[in-house]
């Protein structure tokens, strides 16, 4: 199904500035099915960034079995998130489009161009939240590799548009942490088995929601999660 929502030179031109701001060559696609492997790249890129940053700012060394595996568990993330970062937009972009728009009529097309990449986004963001709202969110990285594995791997979604996704061995990094368990244990829970469900609880949302033009609708990226 093509989408029937076409922008304006001017609207283009402030899309264009807008995206400029937080990514250097966006992959846009134009079937809503596409949309909605970007919708969940836009969650990927939000949680690899919130996390790396939080790394940063906490001077925390992240661990996971061997230095060797270690090493290729965060150096293969912080490669996709510059991947991302590159091709992709990010949650705080749909927030300043929303938020714009109340105050720019020209945004106001381009919060429309974006609104089904919001629906689908929102749809993971609320999955996510409700699944967190009572316990602390561990291992947002092995939630993105857990969603971006069962996405491309078990449903057999299309990456053609984001080669770079091709030369990720997904299954190779699930194993270092499932055979690293016993360092994710929290409470008696295994970190990595609810990973797995959440993950597996936000894919089946993704597949089933869809998209529905609704003048009255309120964003819930106006809030960052």
């Amino acid at each position: 199904m093509l989408r029937n929502l076409a922008l304006d030179d001017v609207t283009k031109e402030i899309a264009n500035d807008c995206i400029k701001n937080c990514c250097i060559n966006r992959i846009k696609p134009t079937m809503l099915s596409g949309i909605k492997t970007e919708a969940l790249l836009v969650f990927a890129r939000t949680a690899l960034e919130r996390y790396f940053l939080h790394v940063e700012e906490q001077k925390y060394t992240p661990s996971i079995g061997s230095e060797e595996d270690t090493l290729y568990v965060y150096n293969t993330l912080k490669k996709l998130k510059d991947n991302l970062q590159e091709s992709v937009v990010n949650a705080d972009y749909l927030i300043s489009v929303v938020q714009g728009a109340k105050v720019d009529i020209r945004l106001k097309q381009l919060a429309k161009h974006e609104e089904p990449l919001m629906n689908y986004y929102d749809s993971m963001a609320h999955k996510v939240s409700q699944h967190f709202i009572s316990k602390p969110a561990y291992l947002p990285e092995f939630l993105v590799i857990c969603v971006l594995s069962n996405w491309i791997i078990e449903e057999e979604k299309s990456i053609d548009l984001y080669p770079f996704l091709k030369e990720i061995d997904f299954e190779l990094l699930i194993s270092k942490f499932e055979l690293n368990r016993k360092e994710f244990l929290k409470d008696d829970i295994c970190i990595v088995s609810d990973i797995f469900k959440v993950s597996s609880d936000i894919i089946d949302k993704l597949k089933v929601v869809k998209y529905k033009a609704n003048k009255e609708r309120v964003s819930k990226t106006r809030k960052k999660k």
